[in-house]
């Protein structure tokens, strides 16, 4: 068994939110929920927030998870909250400070009777506590299908609370209206497949590393090209390979993070959360950015759940500008035995709650059918991936010799 950690440690990754009151964890129902989260293949942390004098035990039952104890002050971001279930009464009095911040906030908030689950029963009435929640809610469900589902609710777009999400819209409605010059100081949108071609010097070999192990490949830097397609942020720390003409950003820190380097994001709903990130960080310099639906063809798949990743949105938007070349590494597929990123094994290797493989697989495969140039890939799941796509008209070449 392993050691349980210390109670108010910070989760390493987002997290699914369990707040319990005082008898919550002792509903047998309760438990097999709570293990139910923590025996998920996904890449989350499972939270639980209890009554102080509770969580000493707490920790010591469920030790894969973060304990909190449930205390004014603290906070979403501590937790890394993405979805949040109440334990609770049937009807409680009122519910907790942070339940009512993560509804204010967007997130995706359920509520479930401790009477339902201590009845036995193995059909359970889940409750949406957010508006956010309503999304697919089964009204009824077993330990594994809540489980799946909360699991699930961890991928839904949340917001960024009335006033930022209202001065996020505003801004994004400016940005697509004619006061667009004014800002242009500013902020630039680049709103055509033709504008970002001519901002990238009609790029003719585009490499596109997405954060797996081969994109540490020491091949990578002898590769020309002309331009360099990264996604997020963490390979800023690395030095390698970081002088990048896109960044493509899924997450607000990568969205920061990216200062004025150019930004790209998968959709209007992504547009206003970087809108909303650079709008409480001015300093970070001008904001360029594109928006890939706008220059290539989506379709529907950044509707429901799971979603593309940011490193298949990538590859859809390195495509709609047809290049001669692709180059890609570092598109692993969490299939890499080195890990999920490289030199971090401590990293869970697998995809997070909001995608998984076969839609990353599909989406991928369904924009590689649309080119026509050559690929090179220095990773062997994408090689794979690329091999299986029916009536390709690219070419594969084969990287040099490592």
């Amino acid at each position: 068994m392993s050691q349980p950690h210390d109670i108010g440690t910070r989760p390493p990754e987002d997290a699914v939110v369990v707040m319990l009151a005082s008898d919550g964890v002792t509903v047998p129902g309760a438990q097999a929920v709570i293990e139910a989260f923590c025996d998920s293949p996904k890449r989350l942390s499972v939270v639980l927030v209890s009554p102080p004098a509770e969580a000493g035990a707490l920790a010591q039952r469920f030790p894969r998870a973060f304990v909190h104890k449930a205390r004014p002050g603290l906070t979403l971001a501590q937790l890394r909250a993405r979805a949040m279930l109440s334990i609770e009464a049937a009807a409680p009095a009122h519910r907790p400070a942070l339940i009512k911040r993560a509804i204010r906030r967007g997130l995706p908030v359920f509520g479930l009777a401790s009477e339902g689950l201590q009845s036995g029963s193995t059909d359970h009435p889940l409750t949406a506590l957010s508006q956010s929640a309503r999304d697919g809610l089964p009204e009824h469900g077993d330990v594994a299908m809540i489980a799946d589902h909360l699991i699930s609710a961890m991928g839904f777009e949340r917001g960024d609370g009335p006033v930022l999400g209202a001065l996020s819209r505003g801004a994004q409605r400016l940005m697509r209206g004619r006061a667009r010059t004014l800002f242009s100081p500013l902020v630039r949108r680049i709103a055509s497949r033709d504008a970002l071609c001519a901002q990238l010097n009609q790029p003719q070999v585009i490499m596109c590393l997405g954060n797996g192990p081969t994109s540490a490949d020491p091949r990578l830097e002898t590769l020309a090209h002309d331009a360099l397609f990264r996604v997020n942020h963490q390979w800023m720390q690395d030095g390698y390979m970081t002088r990048a003409d896109v960044l493509f950003a899924g997450v607000k820190r990568s969205m920061r993070a990216a200062g004025p380097t150019l930004v790209g994001v998968a959709s209007r709903r992504k547009e206003e959360a970087l809108l909303g990130a650079r709008l409480l960080t001015p300093w970070r310099g001008r904001l360029s950015y594109v928006v890939v639906e706008d220059i290539a063809d989506l379709g529907s798949s950044l509707q429901g759940h799971p979603r593309p990743t940011t490193g298949a949105v990538m590859l859809a938007a390195a495509i709609a500008l047809a290049p001669r070349r692709l180059i890609v590494a570092g598109m692993d597929m969490f299939a890499d035995k080195a890990g999920a990123y490289p030199g971090r094994t401590t990293a869970v290797n697998a995809y997070t709650a909001a995608h998984d493989r076969q839609t990353d697989e599909g989406f991928i495969r369904a924009h590689l059918a649309r080119y026509e140039g050559e690929i090179m890939t220095l990773s062997p799941a994408f090689s794979e991936l690329a091999h299986s796509v029916a009536d390709s008209r690219f070419t594969l070449v084969d990287p040099p010799q490592a």
